[in-house]
């Protein structure tokens, strides 16, 4: 009757085996990870609507480039009239030809920063990036650029198109 009544000792659990195994495993997947790093491309984002309190007569430039993966149509008004192409030359696109019709088109329209980028699914992010670094700015080969801006003021820039909006396709 006795051992009926002591109470039965829990055996406690050695949790030391445990707990190196877990150690190691997380040892084997911090060496096993691989580390990448994330890029990130700065843009404005493109208005939704915009309200106009002063009537112009003057057209808007609406800058446009549409990226194929075999070339480069630069259009400009509300329209999207083209007004030049640019193809690719072997493995990339011919960027000082762009430069130099960008060049031409801000030399014409001194105040405006800003460019649209249309760039199709199958463009390499590579030449996106590369397109975006020869739409910015003039380069150090060539001068800074002056025109006359709208308010009859003489510009000398040497920035081409820094704000870049990525258009949208729904």
């Amino acid at each position: 009757m006795r051992k009926a009544r002591e109470k039965k000792e829990i055996p406690k659990l050695n949790l030391i085996p445990i707990l190196d195994a877990v150690f190691i495993f997380i040892f084997f997947l911090l060496m096993s990870a691989q580390f990448v790093e994330i890029y990130e491309i700065g843009s404005d984002a493109p208005a939704i609507a915009t309200i106009d309190t002063e009537k112009s007569d003057e057209k808007p430039l609406n800058l446009t480039l549409k990226i194929s993966s075999s070339s480069i149509e630069v259009k400009t008004g509300v329209e999207g009239a083209v007004k030049t192409t640019i193809t690719k030359l072997g493995k990339s696109f011919d960027l000082p030809k762009l430069k130099k019709v960008l060049i031409d088109i801000k030399l014409a329209n001194i105040d405006e920063r800003s460019i649209i980028l249309s760039p199709s699914k199958n463009v390499n992010y590579k030449e996106i990036v590369k397109i975006m670094d020869s739409i910015t700015g003039v380069g150090k080969d060539i001068p800074a650029i002056a025109g006359k801006s709208k308010n009859g003021k003489i510009v000398r820039t040497r920035t081409l198109f820094d704000q870049i909006i990525f258009e949208t396709v729904i």
